[in-house]
């Protein structure tokens, strides 16, 4: 009888706990759901920087597309010229300062291999020489490279001042415009 009773309240017990287990539990549970559609359309796009070389001058704002080179003060003779300018001296009639930089140009969603470089001074002048090797520049667009390689490229910028040249500022710019191929 002692068992049976026993038995009786664990078994009461255990209903309780089930029926507590379902009072408790929503009758029904709510659920939601949806999906988002997602699209990008994307475009081919070059991006050229101007860094500064290992031989070359430091260039200002390397690793930007608006950079600049900055000589200094400079001479025909003696003084001393920034680390990675070169200085030659043409007889009697002028003198060159040289210097090499980096020029990167970089593609992104092209199927292209190779792009065009050209190059031009923004504002034509008539007294000094602007070339980048032995390309001369002038307010013209010049091609600089017809199947150039995506990644970094030297080129050495060389201006060429004739002895005749009033002493003060020299500047300009060079435009750069690079298109796939």
């Amino acid at each position: 009888m002692k068992l049976k009773m026993i038995n009786k309240k664990i078994l009461s017990g255990f209903a309780f706990l089930a029926l507590m287990a379902v009072i408790s539990a929503p009758a029904f549970a709510a659920t939601a759901s949806g999906t988002v559609a997602m699209s990008a359309t994307t475009t081919g796009t070059l991006n050229m920087t101007f860094v500064t070389d290992a031989s070359g001058i430091a260039v200002g704002g390397t690793g930007t597309s608006a950079a600049t080179i900055a000589f200094g003060t400079v001479q025909a003779f003696g003084g001393s010229l920034p680390t990675g300018v070169t200085r030659s001296v043409n007889g009697t009639t002028n003198w060159t300062l040289s210097t090499p930089f980096d020029v990167e140009v970089d593609k992104s969603n092209l199927a292209s291999a190779t792009y065009t470089l050209d190059a031009s001074l923004n504002a034509a002048d008539a007294t000094n020489a602007w070339a980048l090797g032995a390309t001369v520049l002038t307010a013209t667009p010049a091609a600089m490279t017809a199947t150039g390689v995506y990644g970094s490229t030297a080129y050495t910028l060389n201006l060429t001042i004739p002895f005749s040249e009033t002493a003060g500022l020299i500047s300009n710019n060079i435009n750069f415009t690079a298109t796939s191929n």
